[in-house]
């Protein structure tokens, strides 16, 4: 067999860039139909992924989990692709927007917003279209992609490289790390939109952890959306995606929540009960299903 790098892999180096010369309807479908060859390689996580779904979702069919299944590694591919076509214009071709008008009002009348969504649908092409309405994003991350922590697969890494400098430039926004020193972010929220997308807890647990209901159990949610809100005083901006088939998908907005109206739990269980009304609706198009019972284990630091 001809050796090749562990850092070569026929997904990111040929099918997607070919993909993306394509009309993308043509290509995301074309993404979309590979799902089930690169899928027979992570049987393991599929299986995880069934048993969480089975276990929030108690009454599913086994051909309901199978549809979900599909759902959830066609988004994958597509998802993937999405590095391709972030610079894609006209970017309303893959991504609309709806409610985005309060997040546009408020930044004319001078005020800080904050985009928070719960890792649901392929979060991320929401940026270019609202760049395309002239609002650039940034965002904050858990790490700054210098060192492979979390122990990808080296082709894996790379592309996170190449997406995050693609996201970059696509967003126009600053990328900053969360734990470094915040001060950038006042004035960065200033001159643009910046996302924090609400994740797992840290592995050791975190203090800054809220509990509340979710999927009929408990979860503990980092509550830092709320915190940087509140000393930036930045109204927060929910969103999640919507599938809309062929590749294209839409950003739904929220009603913008002020820090001043809420106390801390309340606003992460109205963030949360929002994200569990998107995953009942579309189980497959959330990402933190094998991440599941880290969100479950962390649920004492209310």
């Amino acid at each position: 067999m001809r050796w090749r790098p562990d850092t070569f892999s026929i997904r990111y180096k040929l099918l997607f860039p070919a993909y993306a010369h394509l009309r993308p309807a043509l290509g995301y479908r074309l993404a979309a139909g590979q799902a089930a060859i690169f899928r027979q390689r992570r049987q393991a996580e599929e299986s995880v992924i069934r048993t969480q779904m089975q276990a929030a979702l108690p009454d599913a069919t086994a051909a309901q989990l199978d549809g979900w299944l599909d759902d959830y590694y066609r988004m994958v591919e597509q998802e993937a692709l999405d590095t391709w076509y972030l610079q894609h214009q006209p970017i309303s071709d893959i991504v609309e927007l709806h409610g985005f008008e309060a997040v546009a009002e408020a930044r004319r009348q001078g005020r800080r917003v904050l985009l928070t969504g719960g890792h649901f649908g392929r979060f991320w092409m929401a940026g270019p279209a609202m760049r395309a309405l002239g609002h650039t994003t940034g965002t904050i991350t858990r790490d700054g992609g210098d060192e492979n922590i979390h122990g990808l697969h080296p082709a894996e890494y790379r592309h996170r490289l190449f997406k995050l400098q693609r996201l970059q430039q696509a967003l126009g926004g600053p990328f900053l790390v969360e734990g470094n020193d915040l001060r950038p972010l006042y004035r960065a929220l200033d001159k643009h939109l910046i996302a924090l997308i609400f994740d797992v807890p840290y592995p050791n647990g975190h203090s800054g952890s809220v509990t509340v209901p979710f999927l009929g159990s408990r979860i503990g949610l980092p509550a830092g959306i709320y915190r940087i809100a509140k000393k930036t005083e930045a109204v927060v901006a929910p969103f999640f995606m919507r599938d809309q088939g062929n590749g294209r998908v839409s950003a739904e907005f929220s009603a913008l929540l002020d820090p001043d109206d809420h106390n801390e739990p309340a606003m992460m269980r109205q963030l949360a009960s929002q994200l569990e009304t998107r995953i009942r609706e579309n189980p497959g198009h959330w990402w933190l299903w094998p991440a599941l019972p880290l969100l479950q284990r962390d649920n004492n630091h209310e």
